[in-house]
């Protein structure tokens, strides 16, 4: 089953590095209800669980990405938005659901009904029509995003670099 194979995945992410147990946060029934309200499409089985398990954050599993509650929240109409200010030829259908969207412009979304639908993503200058499949299932998007997360910060903190954050150095940084 795709649920199961999500938390399997997410399982690898709390990893020390990428997140520690403490870091990982679910979503409540209410907080997946609000995301659920928030574009027409269906959850998909998949999606909602990665929502239950890790919907409220996961240390710094895809950190700069507005995938987590609450940040997801709006995401449908900020990619029709993206969308119109390019001009794209590309319309998202009611069964389309905005997951991710980084840096405001590039944007993952879920396209059918299937448990375990399709990832397509869009981005500014990326292929002719900016629109294009990515992977065949989201367990597979998820299953690359957790490799390559987990690879790099593994590689990052192993190293010895310190974690930035969008907020500027880290404590103990020198300035100047």
């Amino acid at each position: 089953m795709p649920e199961d194979r999500v938390a399997t995945l997410l399982a690898a992410v709390a990893d020390g590095l990428t997140a520690t147990a403490e870091q990982i946060r679910g979503l409540t029934e209410d907080e997946i209800g609000e995301i659920e309200c928030d574009q027409p499409a269906p959850l998909a089985p998949a999606y909602r669980r990665f929502l239950e398990l890790v919907g409220g954050g996961a240390g710094h599993f895809l950190q700069g990405s507005d995938v987590f509650y609450p940040r997801v929240i709006g995401l449908g109409d900020a990619a029709r938005e993206l969308l119109e200010e390019n001009a794209v030829a590309f319309t998202l259908t009611d069964s389309d659901r905005v997951i991710l969207m980084h840096q405001g412009y590039q944007f993952d979304f879920l396209r059918g009904t299937a448990d375990d639908p399709e990832v397509w993503s869009y981005g500014e200058g990326s292929v002719p029509s900016g629109v294009h499949l990515s992977y065949p299932r989201f367990t597979d998007w998820l299953a690359a995003s957790v490799r390559q997360q987990t690879s790099a910060w593994a590689r990052l903190l192993k190293a010895g670099s310190p974690p930035r954050t969008i907020d500027g150095p880290q404590a103990g940084d020198r300035l100047g």
